[in-house]
C-alpha cells in the first residue's frame, strides 16, 4: 500500500503559512417588492417594510467554497422572499473588524445581520446596543435575545463523497487538503473515511493541514505533493481551485467542498456535497418578518436539506449514484448511522464501541482523533 511518509507531511506542513484576511469591502444593496403588511408579533417585534437583510463574509463572496456557498443561499433568499433588502460586505476579519461591521449595520437599523464564519464572541459584544437588529452567527453556542447562531453537518455530506471516492477502481490512496483541523474537519474527514472504506477497506487517506481557508499556493503545492507521494484520488477542504487544478493535470479523480465546481475540473471532477444556507436563511428572515423570531442553536444535516449534493462526474456510475441516493434516504429516514460503532481511531483505540454512535446533539464536539486508515495525527493547537 502507497504511504505519504509522515515526516514529510509534517516538515510541508511546517512551511506553509496561514493567510490573512483582507479589510471590508461594502457592496450592492438589492432589494424586492414589498409583502402585504405582517400580522402581530408574537416574540419579536415585526420590522417595518422592507426588511433588510446584511451579511458579513471573512473572505471574496467567489471564492470557490464556503463563501461562495453562502452567497448563494443570499440569492437564494432575494429570490424567495417578497419585500427583502439585502447588502453585503467581503473580506471582514475576525476581531474589530467584525464588531465595526456589526456596530455599523446595527446603528443603519438593518433588520438581520447574517455573519458566516466564526463571530461569537464579537457579536456577543455588540448585539447588546442593539436590541432592535437580530444577528446570526456560524457555528456558535451561546445565544442571546436577539443572537441565533447556526451550523451545517459537513459530516453528512462528507461520508456520500466517501461512497464515491470508494467506488472509483484503482483507487487506494486519497489525498486530502484540509483547511485547520478544527473539529467540524476533522468529522468529516472521518465520515469521508467511514464512506470509502465502507465500499474499499484498504483504502488509506492521507490529510494535509495548510493552515488557511484560502491560500491557493499552499494548496497547490499540498496537492502536488499528494499527487507526487501516490495519491490516486484528491479531495478538498479549501476554497480555491488549485486542488482540482493538480488533480485536472495529474489526470485523476476529484471531490470537491461546499459547491457545485464541477466546471474547474470536468475531467477530473467526481462530486461533492453543498452546503445549502438558503432554506435556513428564509426561515429566519421570514420568522423575523412574522414577528415570530426566537434565539436558537440550529444544526442541520440532509434530513433538513441544509446538506446537498453537486452533479456526478461521468466517471461515476449508476451503481454508485443509486447507493448514494439509498443511503442519503436511510439517513434522512433515521435508519442508517455511518457512525455506528465499533468505530477505532488511527491509534486503535475504540472511539466508539459497539452498539454506540455519536449522537446527533453531540456531533458539534467530534472530533479530536482521526479514524483508522487516516494516516497521521491532529496537530498540537
Amino acid at each position: 500500500m502507497r504511504r505519504f511518509r509522515s515526516g514529510v507531511v509534517v516538515l510541508f506542513a511546517l512551511a506553509l503559512v496561514a493567510a490573512a484576511c483582507g479589510g471590508d469591502e461594502a457592496e450592492e444593496v438589492t432589494t424586492t417588492a414589498a409583502p402585504a403588511t405582517t400580522a402581530a408579533p408574537a416574540t419579536t417585534a415585526a420590522p417595518e417594510e422592507p426588511l433588510r437583510v446584511a451579511f458579513i463574509y471573512d473572505g471574496e463572496i467567489d471564492d470557490g467554497g464556503w463563501n461562495e456557498a453562502h452567497e448563494n443561499g443570499r440569492q437564494y433568499l432575494i429570490a424567495n422572499m417578497d419585500g427583502v433588502e439585502t447588502t453585503y460586505v467581503e473580506n471582514v476579519s475576525p476581531g474589530s473588524e467584525f464588531q465595526a461591521a456589526f456596530e455599523d449595520f446595527g446603528s443603519q437599523g438593518y433588520d438581520l445581520v447574517i455573519c458566516t464564519t466564526w463571530c461569537q464572541d464579537d457579536v456577543l459584544s455588540v448585539a447588546p446596543d442593539y436590541p432592535d437588529t437580530v444577528y446570526l452567527s456560524w457555528g456558535g453556542y451561546e445565544t442571546a435575545p436577539n443572537v441565533g447562531h447556526y451550523d451545517g453537518a459537513t459530516e453528512d455530506g462528507r461520508y456520500l463523497d466517501g461512497l464515491v471516492a470508494g467506488s472509483q477502481p484503482g483507487v487506494e490512496f486519497i489525498g486530502y487538503v484540509g483547511g485547520f483541523a478544527i473539529e467540524e474537519v476533522v468529522r468529516g474527514v472521518n465520515a469521508f473515511m467511514i464512506g470509502a472504506r465502507e465500499i474499499n477497506p484498504d483504502i488509506e487517506i492521507q490529510v494535509v493541514w495548510v493552515n488557511s481557508w484560502y491560500d491557493p499556493p499552499a494548496e497547490q503545492q499540498a496537492a502536488q505533493a499528494l499527487v507526487d507521494a501516490g495519491a490516486d484520488l484528491l479531495a478538498a477542504e479549501v476554497n480555491a481551485p488549485a486542488v482540482a487544478s493538480v488533480a485536472e493535470a495529474a489526470g485523476i479523480g476529484y471531490i470537491h467542498y461546499g459547491i457545485d465546481g464541477s466546471g474547474i475540473a470536468p475531467n477530473s471532477w467526481l462530486s461533492g456535497f453543498t452546503f445549502d444556507w438558503g432554506p435556513y436563511y428564509l426561515s429566519q428572515a421570514q420568522a423575523l418578518a412574522d414577528g415570530t423570531w426566537e434565539p436558537a442553536l440550529t444544526y442541520g444535516g440532509l434530513k433538513d436539506d441544509m446538506i446537498g449534493m453537486a452533479p456526478f462526474g461521468s466517471a461515476v456510475t449508476d451503481e454508485t449514484v443509486a447507493l448514494v441516493d439509498q443511503r442519503r434516504q436511510e439517513i434522512v429516514a433515521g435508519t442508517f448511522d455511518y457512525f455506528a460503532g465499533p468505530i477505532t481511531d488511527n491509534q486503535g483505540n475504540v472511539v466508539v464501541p459497539e452498539g454506540g454512535t455519536i449522537p446527533w446533539e453531540e456531533r458539534t464536539l467530534c472530533c479530536q482523533w482521526l479514524i483508522e486508515g487516516v494516516i497521521g495525527e491532529i496537530p498540537a493547537g
